[in-house]
Order: C-alpha cells, then sequence, then structure tokens
C-alpha cells in the first residue's frame, strides 16, 4: 500500500449556542456546567452507515457522504468535529453541514491522484457542547472505519465485460457531461450486413462482422475519433462470431463445419497469431471468455461443451461435453468454468476440465439447441443463469431471441440451487453488489432483484415512447444502462429514474476510455456503431 502522510488536522465548528431565555444558566455557570456535564454524559452520536466504503477508477475521484445524530441532549446546543488528523486520502476541507437537531451531514472526497490500491483507517467524529470541544467528559464520539478501493479502469473485454460476465464497470458516471462523439457503419455487403457486440482495450474498440455465408472480416478502430487503425479478411465463412480482447491479443471464432476456428490476432496491428480447430455443427458462440492467460469457447458437434486454448499459443488444454452449445460461453472464477447444458449447471475445474459438479436445474426447461446467454458469477458462491434455451429464427450471432426466460441462482456448494425468479426476462442481465439487474416485456419493466433471495426491490418502466426492454444490461456504481426499443436510457440507482438517454436503441458496452458503445438495432443490428463520450 501506498504510504500514506499526515496532513494538518481539520476540525471544522458548525452553529452558534442559542440565546437566553427562561431556560438560561448563565447567571450560574457551576448549574450551567453540571447540566452540561449530566446531558453529555447520556447523549451518544450516531454514524449512518456504520462505515465508509469508497471504490474509484484511477485518476477519478469519489465523494461519500455520512450522516451523524446527536442524541440522548439537548440538540440545539451541539457541535461537530473531526478529531485528529484527516488522512491524506481525503482531500483537506470536507463539508460538515448542519440540519439542526443535532443532526449532520459530512461529505468527504477522495484525494487526487490516489495510486492504485487499498486504503483503510478510522475517522473519529465528536459531538459536544463546548464550543471549541476541549473538555472530553462533555463530548459524545463515534469511530467512522473507512475502506477506499482503487482500481485500474476495467475495459470491456468479453461478453458482459468480464469473464464473471456482470455487466459491470466499477465507475461513477456524471450525465451532465455525456456527449457524442463519433459513429461508425460496416461497409455494405454481405446478407445480413450486420455487426457483433463490441470490445475495447488500449484505445482501440474491436469489431466483427455478423454474417452468413458471406466475406466477413475483423476490425479495429481508434476509440478517439472511430477511424479505421487495421482491418484483417477472414474471406468468406458459414458465420463470425463475437470477438473478446485481452493482453494485447484479441480473439474471434469462424464457425461451420471444417471452418470452425477459434482464431487470435495481435491487438496493436491485427498480426495473425494462431487459429486453433473445435468442433461445431453449423453452430454460433458469444465471444470467448479469457482467464489467467487462456481463452474458453463453448462449442461441439453433437450437443455443446467447452474447450480451453493456451491464449498465447492456441493449443487445446482439454474439452468437455455437456448439453447446448449455440449463442453461448461459459463463465470463469479463480477455480472453475461455469457451463449452463440446458439441463443444468456444469461446473469444471478451470485448470484439468475435470468435472466438479452437475447441479441439474429443478425447473425442467430441457435440452434445445440455442441458449443465448452465459452463467452470471455473484457473490461468493452464487451463479445466475437463465432457465432453459431461447429461440431467435435467425442463424446469426447478434439477433436477439424471442424467448423470456426466469432466471435461476445456483449454489456450487451445496449442490442446489436457491430460487428461480417469478417473472421472466428477456434482456441479458447486469449484476453488482447483491443486485441483479434485467428487462421484462408483457407487462414492461426493468427489474431490480435481491441476488440472495430473488425479490425484486425496485422497477423501472420507461417512459411513455417505450414500448420494450431489449438487449443487454450495463451496471455502474451510479447508473445503470438499459436499450429500450426506442432509445438507451441510463437509469439513477438512487432515485431510480431516467437522467439521460440517447435515440437509438442497440447492444451497450462501456470503454475504460471512457467510451459507451451503441451497436444500433434493437433486436438486429443495423451495421452502426455508436460511440457516446460518457467522461
Amino acid at each position: 500500500m501506498k504510504k500514506i502522510w499526515s496532513v494538518a488536522a481539520v476540525a471544522v465548528f458548525l452553529s452558534a449556542c442559542g440565546g437566553g431565555g427562561a431556560g438560561d444558566t448563565t447567571a450560574n455557570p457551576d448549574a450551567s456546567r453540571e447540566q452540561a456535564q449530566s446531558a453529555a454524559q447520556q447523549a451518544s452520536l450516531v454514524a449512518t452507515p456504520g462505515n465508509l466504503e469508497l471504490r474509484l477508477t484511477s485518476g477519478q475521484s469519489a465523494v461519500g457522504e455520512l450522516a451523524l445524530q446527536y442524541v440522548g441532549s439537548s440538540a440545539a446546543h451541539t457541535r461537530l468535529v473531526i478529531e485528529g488528523e484527516l488522512p491524506a486520502v481525503f482531500a483537506p476541507k470536507p463539508v460538515i453541514e448542519s440540519l439542526g437537531d443535532g443532526r449532520f451531514t459530512v461529505k468527504l472526497s477522495t484525494a487526487a491522484g490516489l495510486a492504485d490500491g487499498s486504503y483503510s483507517g478510522t475517522l473519529q467524529f465528536a459531538g459536544c457542547h463546548d464550543p471549541k470541544c476541549r473538555n472530553a467528559r462533555k463530548t459524545a464520539r463515534v469511530a467512522v472505519p473507512y475502506s477506499i478501493t482503487v482500481s485500474a479502469a476495467s475495459d470491456w473485454q468479453m461478453h458482459q465485460g468480464n469473464a464473471a460476465h456482470t455487466g459491470y464497470v466499477p465507475v461513477t458516471l456524471d450525465p451532465a457531461r455525456f456527449q457524442y462523439a463519433w459513429d461508425w457503419r460496416r461497409p455494405a455487403s454481405g446478407v445480413i450486413g450486420a455487426i457483433n457486440a463490441v470490445v475495447s482495450e488500449g484505445g482501440k474498440v474491436f469489431v466483427t462482422d455478423d454474417d452468413y455465408f458471406s466475406a466477413v472480416s475483423i476490425r479495429a478502430l481508434n476509440e478517439a475519433d472511430g477511424s479505421t487503425a487495421w482491418t484483417r479478411d477472414f474471406g468468406t465463412k458459414p458465420g463470425l462470431n463475437p470477438p473478446a480482447v485481452a493482453n494485447g491479443m484479441v480473439y474471434a471464432a469462424t464457425m461451420g463445419h471444417s471452418d470452425t476456428y477459434l482464431h487470435a490476432f495481435r491487438a496493436a496491428d491485427g498480426q495473425p497469431v494462431f487459429q486453433s480447430a473445435f468442433d461445431s455443427q453449423w453452430g454460433h458462440v458469444l465471444a470467448p471468455t479469457l482467464a489467467d492467460r487462456r481463452a474458453y469457447t463453448n462449442g461441439g458437434y453433437y450437443g455443446g461443451g467447452v474447450y480451453s486454448f493456451d491464449a498465447t499459443s492456441g493449443s487445446r488444454l482439454w474439452s468437455q461435453t455437456a448439453g447446448d452449445d449455440d449463442m453461448s460461453t461459459p463463465a470463469v472464477d479463480s477455480r472453475y468454468v461455469y457451463h449452463y447444458s440446458g439441463l443444468g449447471l456444469e461446473v469444471y475445474g478451470k485448470v484439468d476440465g475435470n468435472l466438479v459438479a452437475s447441479i441439474p436445474d429443478p425447473y425442467g426447461p430441457g435440452w434445445g439447441y440455442s441458449y443465448h446467454g452465459s452463467p452470471i458469477l455473484g457473490s461468493a458462491d452464487h451463479v445466475i443463469a437463465f432457465s432453459g434455451g431461447a429461440f431467435s429464427g435467425r442463424a446469426s450471432s447478434s439477433v436477439e431471441p424471442y424467448d423470456s426466460r426466469r432466471l435461476v441462482n445456483f449454489s456450487v456448494e451445496n449442490r442446489n440451487t436457491r430460487w428461480i425468479s417469478a417473472r421472466a426476462y428477456l434482456t441479458t442481465p447486469a449484476l453488482a453488489k447483491g443486485v441483479v439487474y434485467a428487462g421484462r416485456n408483457a407487462p414492461k419493466s426493468l427489474d431490480a432483484i435481491s441476488e440472495a433471495t430473488g425479490e425484486v426491490l425496485w422497477s423501472w418502466a420507461g417512459t411513455a415512447s417505450d414500448s420494450e426492454f431489449h438487449r443487454n444490461v450495463v451496471v455502474t456504481d451510479n447508473l445503470l444502462f438499459v436499450s429500450t426499443d426506442r432509445a438507451v436510457h441510463a437509469i439513477d440507482l438512487t432515485t431510480h429514474q431516467s437522467v439521460w438517454s440517447y435515440p437509438s436503441p442497440g447492444m451497450i458496452s462501456l470503454s475504460a476510455s471512457g467510451m459507451l458503445y451503441i451497436v444500433e438495432g434493437a433486436r438486429e443490428p443495423t451495421g452502426r456503431l455508436i460511440a457516446i463520450r460518457v467522461r
């Protein structure tokens, strides 16, 4: 951890004592002191929340807010002070505001330029009657632990952003700063003329064509202006799937019988690195999942499964076959690989591929062909997945399915399920801080669902002009992004209201460079990519 140096002590005093009147004891100082001491001994200072937790991305700042109340004594004669030296992880001028009746709000901003890492300590607050808070016997105190986590900006590298497929980006955004940056359209060609969901890393956004037995390409666009950095052509292929990027390499799979390969290119210039064969029977898959120098993809000739490759050399490490393969990708954490088979959750050892657990979906969806989704990894031992498969009616990796499905919470430790959602959802969910966010139609509702219980915590029904929810959900520390049939909205997680919108629906991603991407099209992509600068 970066060494924290002390700064000058900060003490902020608020509101003068009230004047005289019937209860004025200034004529009898001894009585005044006795009354104040007796009141202070009965008093307590309460902080809400009881600890301050802040998360921010490198180069950003964060503001924490506490509510403090001095109770058990005459609230009109209180002061509030931060005792001792304010840690250097905070900016030197906190804002303390008196709300009256012994209630205060305290706002503390993080210091500029904090290095990546974790910082923790305790803030000591005191409420007192003494105007200078010098008499300890007349002071009520409360200690508030704090923790600050500064992380490198996370890029949108694969399906729903990361190997857990949560759609969560740990950043705080100001909607007032959002502005259109640029747009790009795929050159007219092919049968469909669409593009897949995009990924980003190192100032580039990577785009693959989605088409059917047509000439297809992968491209790198510069995030600054949308100009083309490089293009690599595959020739005519049965299908090209969404890309993934990590550690300076970008990956995408071509699908067919003899045309099924996982391809890897250098992200900087598009130079080919490897192509590794795996099996499929005219299937399509979501972006490969990348973790710890390994690449994982779904596939399979008779039934689906999971393939593991060395992400640098392309050598196949292991494979397993179980259930559905089409339009899926596994989730990966530090120990396991998670695959929804159509019959339940299959859990494999990350390194050796050995089966760890096979947990049936008790709601009996049965095997289908296309899944259109992935497991989502939330809190420890919480795996969320759609129950059963879906149908899109198009041999395409970018077309949204028709079917809404309920969500299931699996426990690997207990080899069972915790709950199934009461409602069926269409959009690809996002998950952050114990809440699952998903959109449904008939009736139209974006729901915030408790990860622990499956209970709907709150909902947003869209605006009057929105008819349906579509595509995927992305969540940050203060905003949630979702597409309807008319627009992409940013929903404030505190007020549960739309605070920004852009009049083009589509698949959403959020890059470390501060660009919100919309692959235009509520259900089928138009071939246009829109970039919105959000910071």
